[in-house]
């Protein structure tokens, strides 16, 4: 239970908590134009354009954060923070994320304290967690050689987020709120593309 002389009651997962983590990156050499697979023989002005393409990226896929699930502070505690009760069941529920977007987790398991009482929950529920990041940023890029080896210029097309897969943000998690457990807000930014010219000498 809470309380400002039990801090070991409070026991919960870190607010930094990823059960399940994977980050990859990868690169891979179109195989079109001179001294490669397909295509070797191009006139040098189409091999400018055809040849020495790359393509890489990097992919992101991570659990969503533990929630906390939070009442109003009628305990008195001078404005810190008051979890919620929960009446001994799980509030977690599975299924598409697009598809719980009103009700993320069963909200009839919580319950607002009563007056000068503390809530029953710790800081983070580890069973009830927010969307999971699915992210791939992505680029394409080649150099062109206009004066010989002495100057290089790389362009570069790049999309983050390439797949424009939203990631909802959390929802709200606080009892006493009319949205209790509903999701109302992107959580991540939608795709965005961008071009470059780097020099190099």
């Amino acid at each position: 239970m809470q309380s400002h002389y039990r801090p070991d009651v409070e026991r919960s997962v870190s607010s930094r908590d990823t059960p399940h983590r994977l980050v990859g990156s990868y690169l891979y050499e179109l195989p079109f134009g001179r001294n490669r697979y397909l295509l070797r023989q191009l006139p040098n002005i189409v091999e400018s354009v055809v040849g020495g393409w790359q393509f890489n990226g990097i992919v992101t896929i991570q659990s969503g954060q533990a929630l906390s699930i939070t009442g109003s502070n009628t305990a008195g505690t001078f404005g810190q923070i008051e979890y919620a009760n929960n009446n001994g069941q799980s509030g977690a529920l599975s299924g598409p994320a697009e598809d719980r977007l009103n009700r993320w987790f069963n909200t009839s398991v919580f319950t607002q304290p009563d007056p000068y009482t503390f809530g029953n929950l710790s800081p983070r529920v580890a069973n009830i967690r927010g969307d999971y990041m699915n992210n791939f940023d992505q680029s394409l890029f080649k150099e062109f050689h206009p004066a010989g080896e002495w100057l290089n210029i790389q362009f570069r097309a790049e999309a983050l987020n390439a797949f424009n897969h939203v990631q909802f943000a959390n929802p709200n998690t606080t009892v006493t709120s009319g949205s209790f457990g509903r999701v109302t807000a992107q959580g991540n930014t939608p795709r965005q593309v961008q071009f470059g010219l780097k020099f190099l000498w």
